[in-house]
């Protein structure tokens, strides 16, 4: 991947004279960025929360989403049993590895950990969904500061 260097964009002038500071550089991009997150609870309930994602340009993402959407959850080895209970803890596992690999933070009182994403997938399934598209979201389609 070529190194990017740090450019300022779009340095202009303002009506008083006054160099205004450039409106973006290319290169520095954010370890992170914030999004909310909203889920219906198997209560009927809305949670929200606020969460932060690792940041990735619209090439890394890309990458990410091929790699996600190429991975399978793994099946009952040859000879065994098919189980329910078996296929919903490898679907459990699945979406909390794959989440881990782009949740960074968020501001429930509980450490963002597997074992944390593993009970919250457990006991609420659209939760995971719900991770995804904000992230998904954030990246892709963007949104207004302070909104």
């Amino acid at each position: 991947m070529a190194t990017q260097s740090k450019t300022a964009v779009s340095s202009v002038a303002d009506q008083a004279g006054k160099q205004k500071p450039p409106a973006f550089i290319f290169g520095s991009r954010p370890e992170t960025i914030t999004a909310e997150v909203s889920f219906v609870r198997v209560t009927g309930e809305v949670h929200e929360m606020v969460c932060q994602f690792k940041y990735r340009t619209r090439r890394e993402f890309g990458e990410l989403w091929d790699k996600v959407s190429d991975a399978k959850i793994p099946q009952p080895a040859s000879g065994e049993k098919f189980s329910f209970a078996g296929l919903a803890d490898s679907g459990l596992e699945f979406s909390v590895e794959r989440t881990l690999q782009y949740l960074a933070g968020w501001d429930l009182d509980i450490e963002l950990d597997k074992a944390a994403l593993l009970q919250l997938f457990d006991e609420e399934p659209n939760a995971a969904a719900a991770f995804w598209e904000a992230y998904r979201s954030a990246l892709v389609d963007g949104r207004v500061k302070n909104s």
